[in-house]
């Protein structure tokens, strides 16, 4: 009996071993997906159609600029001001987060970046 459950520690510690080492993840830096430039794109917010600008330089985003909007002052400003922030931060729009109390100005202003990171794409 106790052949039989050192065996199957043994098995047990060596697929553990095999999981850990399927699992690794590269630790490379991996190439810019964007060609540099300054490229618009629209969305929808909740006051209509808006429009900005994203600025890409050496593959990396480095600017938004909004050039229209049809959002009410104040209320929209958080979100203009998030959201650019979380877009330089995490470089793409996956992972960016609406801003309270102005939910539809967000999801409008990423519709914009992602329409204007679509041109930028390599």
């Amino acid at each position: 009996m106790k052949i039989v459950k050192k065996g199957l520690i043994a098995l047990l510690v060596l697929s553990m071993l095999l999981l850990v080492a399927c699992n690794s993840q590269s630790t490379g830096t991996a190439e810019s997906s964007y060609k540099d430039g300054t490229y618009t794109g629209a969305g929808t917010g909740f006051g209509g159609e808006m429009e900005v600008e994203v600025v890409i330089e050496n593959g990396s985003i480095t600017g938004l600029n909004i050039i229209s909007h049809g959002e009410t002052p104040g209320i929209s400003d958080p979100a203009f001001t998030g959201i650019e922030e979380q877009l330089l931060e995490n470089q793409d729009t996956e992972e960016i987060d609406a801003i309270s109390n102005a939910t539809r100005t967000s999801e409008g202003l990423i519709e914009a970046i992602q329409d204007a990171l679509s041109k930028a794409e390599n």
